[in-house]
């Protein structure tokens, strides 16, 4: 009873993983993002409300099936600067996305969660701190030519902060917009 038990595991298994090949889809992507209503409160000299910064990066999209794929991206944003400090940030993160294809326009939403890497330059002299992120959001891609797609993408970016003094009043957190555009290869 046992080794019948296995034997059907083993095979539903095996089974599914092929299902799982039978539609298979890499997309990479590029692109250039704004982050728009970035707030810092905490230390003297160092504040911002409401500032704006761009950048860019890459991703890869793995997708099971024509409707949930997993997703990684990396961002290199411009970030901000004040009384010769910057403060710049590198975001990675990883999650699902949720497509609905059609022949022209995809639409798609996705969540994920990662790690962003604060780098702080003052007068030449370099730190790091990093906390966590997470991105949620949707859009949709236009397709371009068979394989290309023009991505637009309107997410809610959550970052932890750096924890540059232990005031009391210090920001952990902030929400801001991020508006992508780039483009998709799907093969």
């Amino acid at each position: 009873m046992m080794r019948l038990l296995i034997t059907v595991v083993v095979l539903s298994l095996a089974f599914s993983l092929c299902l799982a090949q039978e539609y298979s889809e890499v997309e990479f992507q590029g692109y250039y993002q704004r982050v728009q209503g970035f707030d810092f409160r905490g230390v003297a000299g160092f504040e911002f409300e409401g500032e704006g910064f761009n950048g860019g990066g890459f991703g890869f999209v793995y997708n099971l099936n024509p409707y949930f794929g997993i997703f990684s991206q990396t961002s290199f944003l411009a970030g901000v600067e004040q009384s010769g400090l910057k403060l710049r940030f590198i975001n990675q993160a990883q999650g699902v996305k949720l497509t609905k294809r059609s022949d022209a326009i995809n639409v798609f939403a996705k969540g994920g969660v990662g790690f962003v890497r604060h780098v702080l330059d003052f007068q030449g002299q370099e730190g790091v701190d990093y906390g966590t992120s997470f991105v949620f959001g949707g859009g949709t891609e236009i397709k371009i030519q068979e394989g290309m797609f023009l991505m637009l993408d309107f997410s809610r970016y959550i970052t932890g902060l750096p924890r540059l003094t232990s005031a009391e009043n210090r920001d952990g957190w902030d929400s801001s917009w991020l508006i992508t555009t780039g483009i998709s290869f799907q093969f």
